[in-house]
């Protein structure tokens, strides 16, 4: 029997480097996942993951 992947909506919050907040949903397993969705999706935060301030999961 497989396993079951739950896919939750998760909410990333990072900054760029002008300091302007941004928020971006994702759909991902878990908040690693997520982060890694966004890096992904951002070239600005594929150079500086530590711009993201929050992921929080969206019910």
């Amino acid at each position: 029997m497989s396993a079951i992947n739950t896919v939750n909506h998760y909410l990333v919050r990072y900054r760029n480097l002008s300091g302007e907040t941004h928020e971006d949903c994702v759909y991902a397993s878990d908040a690693m996942e997520a982060r890694d969705l966004a890096c992904e999706f951002h070239a600005e935060l594929r150079q500086r993951p530590n711009l993201i301030n929050a992921i929080l999961r969206v019910s």
